[in-house]
């Protein structure tokens, strides 16, 4: 799997290429595809909605107009990555067969962890030389008259990737990711009770006091971790780098398991990285999803503020 950087949406995209998105409770939800609309050529889109977009303006009105306009569109719940994985799946691999090269733009920014994390994998072992995947992030605002960001709680862990040593000798090295959320954090080390903390967050520099708001409402995390590992949220490629160094380095005195949170290219950098690392054939490393809280989470509204993220995986299926 080779993960470039991408710097320019506008740029990356062309006619005909496939755009695959979700339209959910966020107005950024909709921000990317609107902007793809709004090119001079058409492209192929692929639309899926969360099952309650209807309660929502921003989605309701935009699946309106598409539905007058006679689109086809697939609701899921929450928890259907399975059937979202496979209509992707089934949509590039007919394209495929008529074309000699696609190109594919899957729009993560209000996509659930289980849809995405999994997309560079599946497709990578489907796409040819001569097709490309760009994944694409909308950085978004929450609302100014939240001082305190709410909790989405845990519902459970489930196991996401790579291979445990199962020696229970080793000592286990905990890689933790951050975000705004220190009440779901704080329980995630109530649960697991690393004897190592290796805590990871990503950040924006051009973001005026989001570090520092970061780094304090994390303090009590801070203060018990080994090691601190600050990342940019914009260099994709970087994270994943400095991720799959970490894991290869702590490895060397323990079982190493990762646990993303927080901003979702972060979340995704270190969802990758056992996959990443099994060509060193390194067992040991493992990746642990968190599923939120039905009953605990509260509905955020984030606003699109212009600022895009990107990444691409080429094809390497022959």
């Amino acid at each position: 799997m080779i993960i470039k950087n991408a710097d320019n949406f506008k740029e990356c995209v062309h006619k005909d290429d496939l755009f695959v998105c979700t339209f959910g409770y966020e107005q950024r939800s909709v921000f990317l595809f609107e902007r793809v609309c709004n090119f001079e050529f058409s492209i192929s889109p692929l639309i899926f909605l969360m099952e309650d977009y209807s309660e929502y303006p921003h989605a309701a009105k935009k699946v309106a107009q598409l539905k007058a306009q006679k689109k086809t569109l697939y609701i899921q719940k929450y928890e259907d990555s399975m059937a979202v994985h496979k209509r992707i799946v089934e949509t590039v691999r007919t394209l495929m067969l008529q074309r000699d090269s696609l190109v594919i733009h899957i729009d993560y920014s209000s996509m659930p962890r289980s849809w995405y994390c999994k997309l560079p994998k599946l497709l990578g072992e489907i796409l040819r030389p001569t097709d490309k995947v760009f994944f694409w992030y909308a950085e978004g605002d929450y609302p100014e008259e939240r001082e305190v960001y709410p909790s989405a709680g845990i519902e459970s862990f489930s196991f996401y990737s790579g291979k445990p040593s199962l020696n229970i000798e080793k000592k286990r090295v905990h890689v933790v990711a951050l975000g705004y959320d220190v009440i779901r954090t704080q329980a995630i080390l109530s649960i697991t009770d690393p004897s190592y903390l290796v805590a990871c967050y990503a950040y924006n520099p051009e973001r005026d006091g989001f570090i520092e708001r970061l780094r304090q409402v994390n303090d009590p995390v801070f203060s018990r971790s080994a090691v601190k590992v600050p990342l940019y949220v914009a260099d994709f490629e970087f994270m994943v780098s400095k991720l799959c160094e970490l894991a290869n380095e702590f490895s060397q005195y323990g079982d190493v398991v990762l646990i993303p949170d927080g901003p979702k290219p972060l979340i995704f950098a270190m969802s990758l990285v056992p996959d990443m690392m099994r060509k060193e054939k390194l067992e040991g490393i493992t990746c642990l999803h968190i599923s939120r809280n039905k009953d605990h989470f509260e509905v955020v509204d984030v606003t699109p503020n212009g600022v895009v993220y990107g990444f691409s995986v080429c094809g390497t299926h022959s």
